[in-house]
């Protein structure tokens, strides 16, 4: 009987323990395609214009029916399709508060959890005008993810402004 015990409790030590060590562990495979996807569209969305902006490109990262809900403002988000967030940026990029310089977004931190097919991926990100004097914006993307075809897609993505002089949230510490 004491050896059944010792049997038993080697085969649950020994499928437990890689579970436990398995989230402090650097991302799998497909985890660090969603991490390279996510990125991706940081650095696709920053140009000095529309024209240099692949905006198929960028619509590829998303499946046809996804939701994005942004920070619009201080008070308010907006929902938008696709198509209604690739026109807000090529709206922006027609804008005067566009400088000559362009604009950049930019990864700072990141979480990401991936299981299967499934994932979802936290943002801290920077945007800035290039050449204004106003300071550089952070917020939050939260992204729900799924792998179609092989291939990582956006689900959809909500956003939050971290306000100036506030901390980034004890979320993203390592």
């Amino acid at each position: 009987m004491k050896e059944f015990k010792i049997s038993v409790f080697l085969t649950c030590f020994s499928i437990i323990c890689p579970l436990c060590a398995s989230g402090q562990s650097a991302p799998n495979t497909a985890e660090q395609e969603a991490i390279n996807m996510i990125k991706q569209i940081y650095s696709e969305v920053s140009g000095k214009n529309e024209s240099e902006v692949d905006w198929d490109k960028v619509r590829s990262f998303f499946i046809k029916e996804a939701v994005i809900v942004l920070k619009t403002s201080r008070e308010g988000n907006t929902q938008f399709t696709v198509e209604e967030f690739i026109q807000d940026f090529k709206n922006f990029y027609n804008s005067s508060a566009l400088g000559a310089s362009g604009f950049k977004e930019e990864v700072l931190r990141l979480k990401s959890q991936v299981y299967g097919d499934a994932g979802s991926i936290s943002v801290v990100y920077s945007a800035n005008i290039l050449d204004s004097d106003r300071p550089v914006q952070k917020g939050i993307d939260f992204w729900l993810l799924s792998r179609v075809n092989n291939t990582w897609k956006v689900l959809g993505v909500s956003n939050e402004i971290i306000p100036p002089g506030e901390e980034i949230p004890g979320i993203f510490e390592d």
